[in-house]
């Protein structure tokens, strides 16, 4: 017995632990020892303080760590099946949404190796990124720390993560090769591999440098990709109407009109802090424009808008308008306004389709360095690019002193407003949807900067096109991916940090351009060096150590003249090429398994890297799963108090917290996952009802094994299920309809779906129907009778399939359950090794439903009849007037009236008289007379019109062996005096 089983056994049947066999010994007619009662070393319950120790024996006896190695040695000649591990953060301590992510790839790879396929699961993880730079630098000098510092730091901190987390997962029992088969961002051959992708980009035209808008996070100090922003919907912004001045000549519509007053546009914006940066005021050319005279509480002013907006506009600012004139807006062209700021300079009136007249006012402020389509403006026009905003977002000297060094979402706006306070027309505060910095959970603008991106607009129509070849489960969740793709212009793929691989490039220095110098032959260079040495070599060496002697005279540059690009690579990037370095070479991952939020994020990258690179989808299949909540729909954080801590589940905390174990941790996360990709809301209480799911599985899984300790499965080989009794066939029936259906739910990936099949038949179809039909036969009957082996054959079938079913969850368990079985307990390896799907015997006993069927109807109405009364305290008399109702009760009890027939059994009642309607007067007046309690009332009804059901409480004592109201003495029964005779 191993150490965790000490002190359990006593406390369950009181047997001999090495007990292997049971003997039938013949004992004294009032003896009730003779009972075959079930024997097994397989403990009812693990106390909290045993769990860990359970869980850890398990393990290594199964030898869990080597399972991943063993398959893919001995299996190879099987079809084999590639889950791509998306790499989660090494960045914090295991959490709930890790140990969803990782059991549920863990209950696929177990399913697929089960179902006889060679499992491909490598984990990752991903060890590059803002997160873990700042948690490095938290306890350490910022300012004073060089890259090649804040770079080992970032590694350290990394590298202790990764400990923490590969110990969980190992833990929670995902199989994989935990020491040498795991991927990193942040090796030398990852790192290479991963610059010689973006030089192939490169040199195909889809990686290119500009000066553009993008998201820009001041409190990061980078640029940001979509993938990394979060939205506030509670954010709020300043809205302003303001009035600029039309510069003369007006368009001649309008100065017939004005009688020579000013004349003012409107313009709306949501970001007032942009204002300074004014390059332009575009307009529709398509869309109706007109002049109206405003009459508000100061003054009367001539007003330009577009005509759809008049009402409205009206209405908004509480004011009366006068229509003076309408006119399309192309009039506009050629003309100027000034500057809001700087009054005496002109600026341009330009045309633009992206104007809308859906809300504002016709005319759109436009600042080419903070907005995309004021850029393309911009690019259009060949106006220079006016940015005022440094990289802490603050506005920078050229902005003036009044605003320089302000912050441009705090203060510096406040400044902009007052400055322009006369000529705002009206102002407002809004509640709306904002992107944040998704790490450090502040708000983000938009700014120009000189980046790196990828022409997603080249290849997205191919991404979009190779997306028609995979499936993605939830359906519905593909929608926004590709609306997405189809929108993106572009990827800004460069970021100013320094914990990353960086992007090797380098510039010519005396080039007032800074032209870029991205050569294969470089990159080559970096990644033997990168090989040999680490890729920090980057930081440390010179440009012309890094790109060598030979090469700066074969491209032609000036020593002296070259420095180095110190930009990296968006992780989004790192791991978006995953798929080169880890999945086969030239093949698709069959599944992709993360949350929803990847659609955005890995899904993404790696669909245009590899499309960009290769022409299809890294995989073939996406599955995805919700986030995990508290109960109240909230997510988990240390200052609302409700996060729940993995490893406390499985340890327990020694004080208030019991430890339930692995399997109630693994069961959880099955019984919540379905293929709808919703969230899952996680609590103690959810916890604990998985571990009580459990123990009742415990229960009836010990009752199976404890009762085939009394044979050897060589007393099966040559069993036909279809020579058992109806009601064993049945079961078997039940059985292999169950087996059925729960491995069609793990191919549709609804592993919900699978612990409702399997908590509904071990509770209902064996514990509540079968076992309690058969107790008798396996306890009471001769130890070779054809009764109990046929019993303890059904029994097998149900341990077996069950085992198999439930192991790609609850691996820990059925490994157990292997260990005290009888037939496989010196087994090498464990189930895992030694058994498959295929392996579940298939019978055709769909026939046997309509046999039994008035039985088991005859069963629901005798237990309905006598309620919560014992119902073997009664006696059924069951009159059938119709002949093929009555043959088909004979299969159960061929004799007129008995106490031990399969009837019996399945009724659960002391004896059952079974008449034809011929035969009904007589035997009820033999009945009558002879083993009725006079003192209770007949129970009569029909069932179904065709069978009249009569209920008596019978006169015949407890048997001292069987528990069955059949003995005329309370001694031995006639059925237990034969067996203890034999």
């Amino acid at each position: 017995m191993p150490a965790w089983d000490t002190g359990i056994y006593s406390r369950n049947w009181d047997l001999q632990k090495n007990d292997c066999v049971i003997v039938c010994t013949i004992f004294s007619a009032s003896s009730s020892t003779s009972v075959l009662l079930p024997k097994t070393g397989f403990p009812l319950r693990i106390s909290s303080v045993q769990r860990k120790e359970r869980d850890l024996f398990i393990m290594k006896r199964a030898s869990f760590d080597q399972l991943y190695k063993w398959q893919r040695t001995n299996l190879q000649n099987e079809d084999e099946f590639i889950l791509h591990d998306g790499p989660p953060y090494a960045n914090g301590k295991p959490h709930m949404g890790h140990a969803l992510n990782k059991i549920l790839k863990d209950i696929l790879s177990r399913y697929k190796l089960l179902s006889g396929k060679l499992v491909h699961f490598v984990p990752g993880w991903d060890c590059h990124g803002l997160p873990i730079e700042l948690k490095a630098l938290e306890t350490h000098d910022v300012l004073n720390s060089n890259s090649l510092e804040i770079r080992q730091r970032a590694k350290l901190f990394a590298l202790d993560t990764i400990k923490c987390q590969k110990e969980a997962f190992s833990r929670w029992g995902v199989m994989a090769d935990w020491d040498s088969g795991c991927y990193f961002t942040f090796t030398p051959s990852y790192v290479t591999s991963q610059l010689k992708i973006f030089c192939d980009l490169y040199d195909k035209g889809l990686v290119y440098r500009d000066y553009k808008p993008v998201y820009w996070s001041p409190s990061s100090r980078t640029a940001l990709a979509e993938s990394e922003l979060e939205y506030n919907v509670n954010h709020v912004s300043s809205s302003i109407y303001l009035k600029i001045t039309l510069q003369t000549p007006l368009p001649e519509c309008i100065a017939d009109s004005s009688k020579e007053a000013p004349v003012y546009l409107v313009v709306w914006t949501t970001t007032p802090w942009t204002i300074p940066a004014n390059q332009a005021v575009c307009y529709n050319p398509d869309k109706k424009y007109c002049l109206v005279r405003c009459k508000s509480h100061k003054d009367y002013k001539y007003l330009v808008i577009a005509l759809e907006l008049y009402h409205s506009l009206e209405q908004l600012w509480s004011c009366h308008f006068t229509l003076i004139k309408e006119f399309d807006g192309d009039i506009f062209n050629g003309h100027y306004y000034s500057h809001p700021f700087r009054k005496n300079k002109s600026m341009p009136l330009l045309p633009g389709n992206h104007v809308s007249v859906k809300k504002g006012t016709g005319f759109v402020h436009t600042a080419p360095a903070h907005g995309p389509d004021d850029f393309l403006v911009a690019l259009q026009h060949k106006m220079p690019i006016l940015n005022l905003v440094d990289e802490d977002g603050k506005y920078s000297a050229d902005a003036g002193s009044d605003l320089c060094g302000n912050d441009v979402l705090d203060k510096g706006q406040d400044i902009v407003l007052k400055l322009l306070q006369n000529d705002v027309i009206f102002k407002e505060n809004f509640t709306h949807s904002y992107p944040y910095d998704w790490r450090t959970k502040l708000p983000v603008i938009l700014r120009a900067s000189l980046q790196w991106f990828i022409d997603t607009d080249k290849i997205k129509t191919k991404s979009i096109e190779a997306m028609k070849d995979v499936s993605v489960v939830p359906e519905n969740f593909e929608k926004p991916m590709l609306t997405q793709l189809a929108t993106r212009p572009y990827w800004c793929i460069s970021r100013q940090r320094s914990w990353g691989v960086p992007i090797p490039v380098f510039y010519r220095s005396l080039s007032p351009t800074k032209e870029a110098i991205l050569h294969r032959d470089i990159v080559e260079k970096v990644c033997k060096i990168t090989l040999e040495k680490g890729i920090d070599e980057w930081w440390r060496m010179s440009p012309e150590d890094l790109i060598g002697e030979e090469l700066i005279k074969k491209l032609d540059l000036i020593p002296g003249q070259i420095f180095k690009g110190m930009d990296i690579m968006d992780i989004w990037f790192d791991s978006g090429v995953s798929w080169n370095s880890v999945l086969p070479q030239g093949k698709q991952a069959d599944f992709y398994l993360e949350g929803i939020d990847q659609f955005g994020g890995w899904f993404q990258s790696s669909l245009l890297t590899s499309v960009a690179s290769s022409g299809h989808a890294p995989y073939k299949n996406i599955f995805v799963h919700g986030f995990v909540l508290d109960h109240e729909g909230r997510k988990m954080s240390k200052s609302l108090g409700n996060v729940i801590d993995p490893h406390l589940i499985l340890d327990g905390d020694g004080k208030k917290q019991p430890a339930v174990g692995i399997d109630a941790l693994r069961w959880w996360v099955a019984s919540h996952v379905s293929a709808n990709g919703g969230n899952i809301s996680v609590s103690i209480h959810s916890i604990q009802q998985a571990s009580e799911d459990i123990q009742k599985m415990r229960s009836v899984l010990r009752f199976l094994l404890g009762n085939l300790n009394a044979v050897t499965c060589s007393q099966f080989k040559e069993t036909n299920p279809t020579t058992l009794g109806l009601t064993d066939q049945y079961m078997l029936h039940l059985l292999s309809e169950f087996a059925e259906n729960a491995l069609s739910a793990y191919q549709e990936m609804n592993f919900r779906k699978v612990t409702s099949l399997v908590s509904a038949f071990i509770n209902t179809s064996v514990s509540a129907f079968y076992c309690s039909i058969v107790k008798h036969r396996l306890y009471c009957h001769s130890l070779t009778s054809e009764d109990r082996l046929s019993a303890l054959f059904v029994l097998s079938e149900i341990l077996d399939q069950i085992t198999l079913i439930i192991a790609p969850i609850l691996p820990h368990l059925t490994e157990e359950i292997e260990m005290h079985h009888p037939w496989r307990a010196a087994d090498n390896g464990g189930l895992f090794r030694n058994r498959k799907f295929a392996d579940m015997k298939k019978s055709d006993l769909s026939d046997v439903v309509d046999r039994i069927h008035p039985s088991l109807s005859l069963r629901q109405s005798v237990n309905k009849a006598i309620g919560r009364l014992n119902t073997q305290e009664w006696n059924v008399e069951i009159s059938a007037f119709d002949s093929r109702d009555l043959h088909l009760l004979q299969m159960l009890q061929s004799e007129e009236k008995t106490h031990d027939s399969a009837l019996c059994d399945l009724l659960q009642v002391s004896m059952v008289t079974l008449l034809g309607k011929n035969d009904e007067d007589s035997i009820s007046k033999e009945l009558d007379n002879s083993n009725v309690d006079d003192s209770f009332t007949k129970i009569e009804f029909q069932h179904f019109g065709r069978i009249q059901i009569t209920l008596s409480k019978t006169k015949l004592a407890l048997c001292s062996r069987c528990r069955r109201y059949t003995s005329s003495d309370g001694n031995l029964c006639c059925s237990c005096l034969k067996v203890c005779s034999l």
